[in-house]
């Protein structure tokens, strides 16, 4: 991606359908609450995807977490939503104007910023949830691109592990969103304190941001200080 061109070379929006890029001509429709399609007009191609998280709603917890995060967006550049109700959350909170470039596995985040002309959104390319209306993100793209600061969410955080996912089809390109990575903030509530999974993606101290909800055991989180990142409980 050519970090000089603020669009990164490519349209306004990227769907990734059929690999195609929007040209700004295109309709955009999107009832998040009940599902999202986007059309692009003229092309007589379609996607419909459900509800974030499958129709799981945020809890508070999540909320704030999202909400804090906004502190770590940086001024300019290129930032990483992971897929997952809190990363898609700051999506919807990303501030006007802001003129950030968004890169996203998530189809609900993308099409919940598509019609914002205020900064750029790149969707990663690959097979498409239906369940979820995630993607499993594109390894090789990843490789190419340098990310100012990815949001990510792991389903396990602990000390000794890491951040774990629970599904292994993840790991690689979880571990490539590392990498291409300047900074990781890394969202995680109480739920994914101290929970392993079977799959590890990451060390803890490759992270430089741990936001958690004041729920998790005190324990758990004096565990987590000075292990690497900075751990803030909201």
């Amino acid at each position: 991606m050519n970090r000089s061109d603020p669009h990164g070379g490519v349209g306004r929006t990227a769907l990734a359908l059929g690999g195609a890029d929007t040209d700004g001509s295109e309709d955009l429709v999107s009832g998040l609450s009940g599902g999202a399609t986007a059309v692009r007009r003229g092309t007589g191609v379609s996607a419909t995807t459900a509800p974030s998280g499958a129709g799981r709603r945020l809890s508070a917890a999540e909320g704030r977490i999202a909400r804090a995060a906004l502190a770590e967006l940086p001024r300019e550049g290129l930032i990483l939503l992971d897929a997952g109700p809190m990363a898609e959350r700051i999506a919807w909170l990303l501030p006007a104007g802001c003129g950030l470039n968004v890169l996203t596995n998530s189809v609900p985040a993308a099409l919940g910023l598509a019609s914002r002309r205020d900064l750029s959104v790149h969707l990663l390319g690959g097979h498409v949830s239906a369940a979820a209306g995630t993607m499993p993100a594109s390894v090789r793209l990843l490789e190419q691109v340098h990310v100012d600061v990815a949001f990510m969410v792991a389903d396990g955080v602990s000390p000794g592990r890491g951040l774990t996912c629970s599904d292994p089809a993840e790991v690689m390109a979880r571990r490539a969103m590392v990498r291409a990575s300047d900074r990781i903030v890394l969202l995680a509530d109480h739920t994914r304190i101290g929970n392993d999974r079977i799959s590890r993606f990451a060390r803890l101290d490759e992270a430089d941001c741990l936001i958690t909800d004041t729920g998790t055991d005190p324990d758990a989180l004096r565990g987590l200080r000075g292990r690497g990142p900075r751990v803030l409980a909201v």
